[in-house]
Parts: C-alpha cells; structure tokens; sequence
C-alpha cells in the first residue's frame, strides 16, 4: 500500500492547490516540498515556469488594453 501526499504528516494545504491561485514564493515552496516528496523535478519545473509565465502575459494583455483604452 502506497501513502498519497493527503495522508501524510507535514502536508501543506499549498500542495494541493493550484500553482495559479499561490503567490510566487509560496509556488515555489510547494514546488520543492513535492520535488523532495519524489515528484518528478523536470514536471514540476515546467508547471511552475509555465504559471508564471501566463501570468507575465496576462499582465502584458492588461497593459496593452489598459494603454488602447486611453488612446
């Protein structure tokens, strides 16, 4: 029988939520806690930049609308 990341001592509510509604630290944080947990590194690396990254563009979309609507 193989224990989930639920049943665990020292689980962290942070892991179990989506990258995207976590600050950057906390993502990170969670991110390594699943790494040393035996997650795969390469995944969690790709998930985390790829939030990140879709956060950078919405910021960027936001802006482009924002500077439209002024002019």
């Amino acid at each position: 029988m193989t224990s989930t990341a639920t049943g665990t001592e020292g689980h962290d509510p942070e892991d179990d939520m989506p990258l995207a509604e976590l600050d950057a630290r906390a993502r990170a944080d969670a991110a390594l806690r699943r790494i040393r947990a035996g997650a795969d590194p390469a995944r969690e690396a790709f998930d985390l930049a790829n939030t990140m990254n879709d956060e950078a563009v919405g910021r960027l979309v936001g802006a482009v609308r924002r500077w439209i609507g002024r002019h």
